[in-house]
């Protein structure tokens, strides 16, 4: 039964990954699309079950061949393969002995493409194996030559204009090897259905790619056949959405591939033709490779790589939004430099120092109860209440620099040789360090080699180097060289008072005058939030006073290591426990369930006992019907406007504590209103309304 699972859904996922979505079902549609030319769909079938064949003779894990990453180059080779003969044994032996070509070639390009340049294969496996079976073909007598196209029967009746229309259907029609426009219809229809994004982005690359070519007079045979302008479509959807993160600067990214996959495409077209083999993914797979690794090495915060497993488009703006942006796309634990509270003295783009190269830099410095920085006694260093206080690392990292010789200037003098006076530079990561300067003679702790966790003791608060009175100044930057220019960077979380609230913030960055201050964890709520894998919970869920229902929860683990709640009915919430917060990442499942009530109510809780605001984004997809996801789904790359808010309220009261939960739309329809009170274990007891005025209780069953 595995053995067939494995082939079923290893054969349908190598249909569905040509258009870069993950659903079998997809898949299954695409195969039955793939037979308007019926010797075509069958040659390119028979590639995939060859492929997963000799995949699981070598022993390759059956959860690999089932996500279809050899299968569909496998398929490409076997669509193509009969292009010029007729198929028959001889063609059948001769696509065998390409696809067990193609396995090991996969093989050994993956391992090599993903551990030194850290990009996929893409089809480029195809194409070498392809030009090597074309040319292969020139030794071989045994083969027959076609005498006739298979053409659908009803091509005819399909509309001839506007033609350029008909040629980017006819174009989507040879990703698979098939010349009927009503094919490639069917995967318009397809690709729509996927990805909203992918469809939109498949006009932009082909209109791109397409105006080029008529704009320097090409010659139209191969684009009026469809065996060319597919290039123009998938690199644009590779590069515009599924490689990169969707937004306005990867559309035209997009399009400049396209264009330049044109140039490509005729360039092969001369070489290849020649020796009758077409032009093949080779202009995709080149372009979109090019692009991605050097938008890679550009570190171009308007272009963010995907560097977690891709998915459609529409998936993957929404794992950046909802994970990346709202933890920090550095996605490393990063707090403010210092314990207590502290005024931000001067914030980016300052009025003194934080300008041009440095502009993204930000100066603390220690404050009384009155919002005072200085005690008045006198004007030495002492004086200041930062002068002497201890300094914080920001991050976890390697410290790479330290200079701690330098005196500390009196108060109004500063030393113009030494701007950055006593320092301490530490790596993060290969292309994130921070700065943090003006330490008091001697006083740091640390040393050069030293690794150390956000929070380490790194010295002292002092005035050297160019500081008119003392002060911590911290920035950011993407190389080691002191002075290097400064990057935008948010701290995971901090908070403020604002009138007499607590408001948190969560990956933002202090405004100059802002009085800001560091969390400080409470043990009970975060002994609320210790969920470990293993763990089952019986859950009660009573709906209007009247009907109960019961379900089971389990903490689990998947393959990647993320933790997860599932019901019976595989409703799932992905969930993350930093050491000052829990956050819910994902939630996937049916709604107005126990656990969609627990993901809405546990958004992100930071582990703090004092009455406090906050507010987080949350992802449309869960809230918006059919019609309208669909129209987000195109607006969402442009917009933040599509998103929802959610917002919190801690409540202290005597000894006890209660989050105050709102799903907003609009920041004035309110979809859910929801009250948790922890008790000694997750979940607690929520009460929830929505905006229908149904109500629920959830708790748990001991």
């Amino acid at each position: 039964m595995n053995f067939l699972k494995t082939i079923y859904f290893g054969t349908l996922s190598a249909y569905s990954s040509i258009l870069f979505s993950p659903s079998p079902y997809l898949g299954l549609l695409i195969f039955f699309a793939t037979l308007f030319n019926w010797e075509v769909g069958a040659m390119g079938l028979l590639g995939i079950i060859f492929s997963i064949l000799i995949a699981m003779f070598l022993g390759m894990h059956e959860e690999r061949i089932k996500k279809g990453s050899l299968g569909f180059n496998g398929l490409l080779v076997g669509l193509s393969i009969n292009l010029y003969h007729n198929v028959d044994f001889n063609l059948i032996f001769i696509l065998f002995a390409a696809i067990v070509l193609l396995v090991f070639l996969s093989i050994a390009l993956e391992y090599s493409f993903s551990y030194f340049l850290g990009l996929p294969i893409l089809s480029f496996p195809f194409v070498i194996v392809s030009t090597i079976v074309y040319l292969s073909f020139y030794d071989y007598n045994g083969l027959n030559f076609k005498t006739a196209s298979h053409d659908f029967l009803y091509d005819s009746l399909f509309p001839q204009n506007p033609k350029y229309i008909v040629y980017y259907f006819k174009s989507l029609g040879g990703i698979f090897f098939q010349s009927s426009p009503w094919a490639g219809f069917c995967f318009a229809l397809i690709l729509f259905a996927s990805s909203r994004i992918a469809f939109l982005l498949s006009i932009i690359g082909f209109a791109s790619g397409i105006t080029f070519h008529i704009l320097l007079e090409g010659k139209m045979g191969n684009i009026s056949a469809g065996s060319v302008g597919f290039n123009y479509i998938l690199t644009a959807i590779a590069v515009g959405g599924i490689f990169l993160v969707p937004s306005p600067s990867t559309f035209l990214i997009a399009a400049l591939a396209s264009m330049v996959s044109a140039l490509v495409s005729s360039f092969a077209s001369v070489l290849f033709t020649p020796f009758s083999i077409p032009v093949l993914a080779l202009p995709f797979t080149s372009v979109s490779l090019l692009f991605i690794y050097s938008i890679k090495l550009l570190h171009n915060r308007n272009l963010v790589v995907v560097d977690f497993l891709p998915g459609a488009p529409e998936s993957n703006l929404d794992y950046y939004k909802t994970r990346l942006q709202r933890f920090g796309v550095s996605g490393l634990y990063i707090r403010l430099p210092f314990s207590g509270k502290w005024k931000v003295s001067q914030g980016f783009n300052g009025k003194y120092t934080h300008r041009d190269s440095w502009k993204e830099s930000l100066d603390f410095m220690a404050i009384d109860s009155e919002g005072k920085v200085r005690k008045g006694k006198d004007n030495t260093g002492e004086d200041f209440y930062t002068y002497g206080l201890t300094v914080l690392a920001p991050c976890a990292g390697r410290v790479i620099k330290v200079v701690k010789h330098l005196d500390d200037n009196k108060p109004g003098e500063v030393d113009t040789k030494n701007n950055w006076g006593n320092l301490v530079l530490i790596e993060h990561t290969p292309f994130l360090f921070s700065h943090t300067s003006h330490f008091q003679k001697n006083s740091i702790s640390v040393k050069e080699g030293d690794y150390v966790t956000a929070g380490t003791k790194i010295g002292l608060a002092g005035n050297s180097g160019r500081s008119l009175e003392p002060h911590i100044h911290l920035h950011f930057q993407s190389t080691p060289e002191l002075g290097s220019s400064t990057i935008p960077i948010s701290f995971t979380q901090y908070q403020n008072e604002i009138d007499g609230k607590t408001l948190i913030h969560f990956n933002e960055i202090p405004l100059e005058e802002q009085v800001v201050t560091n969390l400080h964890s409470d043990f009970n709520l975060k002994n609320f939030y210790s969920i470990s894998p293993g763990e089952e919970f019986t859950i009660s869920l009573t709906k209007n006073n009247t009907k109960t229902y019961t379900e089971k929860w389990k903490v689990q683990l998947d393959l990647l290591g993320n933790r997860f709640l599932e019901d019976e009915k595989n409703n799932r919430v992905y969930f993350y426990i930093s050491p000052d917060f829990f956050s819910c990442l994902d939630y996937i499942g049916k709604k107005n369930t126990g656990l969609f009530f627990f993901y809405l109510a546990s958004y992100r809780v930071p582990f703090i006992n004092n009455s406090s605001q906050w507010k987080d984004r949350m992802s449309y997809k869960y809230f918006s019907s059919l019609p309208v996801r669909l129209i987000k789904d195109l607006i969402h790359p442009f917009s933040d406007s599509v998103g929802f808010e959610w917002q919190c309220e801690m409540i202290e009261k005597d000894t006890s504590l209660s989050l105050k939960v709102k799903v907003m739309r609009n920041t004035s329809i309110i979809l859910y209103e929801l009250d948790l009170s922890p008790d000694s274990s997750a979940p607690g007891v929520i009460l929830i309304k929505n905006k229908e005025g149904n109500q629920w209780i959830l708790k748990k069953l001991e």
